[in-house]
């Protein structure tokens, strides 16, 4: 298992109340949502054919994918609709006052997309 590190990808205030943001930490895409007041972060990455969310949906906590429509849980990267059958990384997020820190694999510099 690779090492974690906490890394600050965006302000509280950069999410939008429906939608999702994008942020990089190397080479790894990170989705970030709000669903019920609480901020939740998902690889940017479809486990079905490994398209990007960015064109994609989310409603509620249901995240599609734009490419086939596979629909997975923000809160946990789990499988809610075919075509996938795997779920997507999911990332444990802690707020620090108006930060949003979010645990992930060692990489390099983090930098908003």
């Amino acid at each position: 298992m690779s090492k974690l590190t906490r890394v600050d990808l965006a302000g509280v205030g950069e999410l939008p109340e429906k939608g999702f943001i994008v942020r990089s930490h190397g080479e790894l895409q990170i989705l970030l949502a709000r669903f019920k007041g609480e901020v939740f972060a998902v690889e940017n990455l479809c486990s079905h054919a490994f398209a990007r969310f960015d064109d994609g949906r989310l409603r509620g906590m249901r995240l599609m994918c734009p490419l086939h429509g596979a629909c997975f849980d923000i809160r946990d990267g789990s499988v809610l609709g075919k075509p996938a059958s795997a779920p997507i990384q999911s990332f444990a997020v802690t707020l620090d006052g108006d930060r949003v820190l979010v645990d992930l694999p060692e990489a390099a510099e983090c930098k908003p997309d």
